[in-house]
């Protein structure tokens, strides 16, 4: 490989501080960059949109004080916009989408050195956890290629997985950053809701519980990337990073809560988590915040319908023209098809179940310092394990007809359960807004990662970072690789 081959032995941090020390150059660590994507991508389809003449002129023009200058970098093809790349959110509907401007967190990532060099892929507008959409076909996880990266962010996950870049622009509506990371043995902090910086422009694109940040091998990573781009002034997550926590009071979360089981190699994990934990000293009790999950569980599927619907709804102003049933997946046109003919009494009734939950989160939250889970109910998934059966499709066809929103909604709801039995656990803290992060702890007896997730109280994500910080120097896991890996020895797997 030409470039840099000691690439792969860097996170992004101390790839910065090599080309402060002029010990290679950014356009160096680009070209490394793009031909270990050439390498691996065409196995994982991870990235679908390269802007290598733009990516050239800013490695060429990198400042060297920045704090990622000359990191290469990939940003998710959903939410904020990356002047000059197509946005498609990867949806047929937005495919000729093309915004003249970055997006806020772009303009900070870019401020802050980072080389944008392409997009990566998604599933239409998010709404699953898995990246499959019908736009650029399944993006795979380089641990298994048979098995999913996760969603929505599973492209960003499954490049800086392989080694093509080591962090890369996520985002999180739902579990978004953290079931990837859980999926692909990653680091996936989603940040308290406000903490980073969201673009009006997409505001109806995306949903109101997302929020932007990175997914990335190293927790540093994570923790510089915060100080970089959210909107606290003079922040100092990583300086704090080696100031160990006092020891916590860990509430344990062994229900499945929105799913029904959680599989037993991941049970076996929590289990190893709560031994680790109690090793560092840490507190735990089983306990978590009394809701009605099933309740819960349905007031986050109608938001979601009604935000579904919002999205098609901005391509007259977006694209000059209006959402046809062509122009998107059915299962998307379906959720959209719910999310317009939710009455009102119904919507007070969701926001209603939503905020008496949160209180309930952030009441029990006064009592603990993290509440600690698994990430998923199972394993990462086979690629197309979550999609629509035949049956499923043509009931969509069937009730989507019939406008009936009883009907839509026990049929959203059936659908919906394989979703929440395979990621149970991350959705509630996008309503809360309470940070959490997904850990690469363990990995199961195959050879996949298992992501064990930590959230806390809102704007405790400095307390969040400097605990993956003492479980990362106690159970490392940057040195692992996984079977499609950018470096050397991937090309004598190809």
């Amino acid at each position: 490989m030409s470039g840099f081959a000691e690439y792969d032995r860097y996170d992004a941090v101390g790839v910065a501080d090599l080309v402060r020390k002029r010990e290679v150059s950014a356009a160096e660590l680009l070209a490394e960059a793009r031909q270990r994507c050439d390498l691996v991508n065409p196995r994982l389809n991870a990235v679908v949109y390269r802007l290598d003449a733009d990516a050239e002129r800013a490695a060429n023009a990198v400042d060297m004080d920045r704090p990622f200058a000359g990191v290469p970098f990939l940003v998710k093809d959903l939410g904020p916009p990356l002047a000059g790349a197509p946005l498609t959110c990867g949806s047929r509907l937005f495919a000729n989408y093309v915004p003249e401007d970055d997006g806020e967190i772009i303009k900070r990532f870019k401020a802050a050195g980072l080389v944008a060099f392409g997009k990566t892929n998604v599933p239409e507008i998010g709404l699953v956890p898995v990246t499959e959409p019908e736009l650029f076909g399944a993006c795979r996880n380089p641990w298994n290629l048979d098995r999913t990266p996760g969603g929505s962010s599973g492209g960003a996950a499954a490049a800086v997985a392989a080694g093509i870049v080591p962090m890369a622009h996520a985002s999180d509506g739902g579990g978004s950053i953290r079931i990837p990371a859980s999926c692909c043995g990653l680091v996936g902090l989603k940040p308290s809701r406000g903490l980073n910086p969201r673009d009006p422009q997409i505001e109806t694109i995306v949903s109101d519980f997302a929020v932007d940040h990175v997914v990335s091998r190293s927790v540093r990573d994570s923790a510089a990337a915060l100080d970089a781009v959210c909107t606290c002034q003079h922040a100092s997550f990583l300086s704090r990073l080696d100031t160990a926590p006092k020891p916590l009071k860990v509430a344990v979360v062994r229900s499945a809560m929105f799913g029904t089981s959680v599989a037993p190699e991941v049970r076996a994990a929590l289990e190893n988590a709560v031994r680790l934990m109690e090793s560092l000293g840490h507190h735990l009790e089983d306990a978590e915040p009394q809701v009605d999950y099933a309740e819960f569980g349905m007031a986050f599927l109608l938001y979601w319908a009604i935000s579904s619907k919002q999205a098609l709804d901005s391509a007259p102003d977006l694209l000059g023209h209006p959402a046809s049933r062509q122009d998107v997946e059915l299962a998307t046109w379906t959720l959209a098809s719910i999310g317009g003919i939710v009455p009102e009494a119904e919507k007070a009734w969701a926001n209603d179940v939503i905020d008496r939950a949160t209180r309930a989160f952030l009441y029990f939250s006064e009592s603990f310092d993290v509440i600690m889970s698994p990430v998923l109910g199972s394993l990462p998934l086979r690629i197309g394990k979550n999609n629509p059966t035949a049956s499923e499709k043509i009931a969509m066809r069937v009730v989507g007809g019939l406008h009936s929103l009883w009907l839509m909604k026990a049929l959203m709801k059936a659908i919906a359960a394989k979703s929440f039995a395979f990621a149970p656990f991350t959705a509630q803290f996008n309503m809360t807004g309470q940070p959490a992060i997904s850990l690469p702890l363990f990995w199961s007896r195959e050879g996949l990662p298992i992501g064990i997730q930590f959230a806390g109280k809102v704007g405790a994500d400095g307390l969040l970072l400097r605990l993956a910080r003492q479980l990362e120097l106690t159970q490392a896991w940057t040195h692992r690789r996984p079977p499609v890996w950018s470096g050397d020895n991937v090309a004598e797997a190809a």
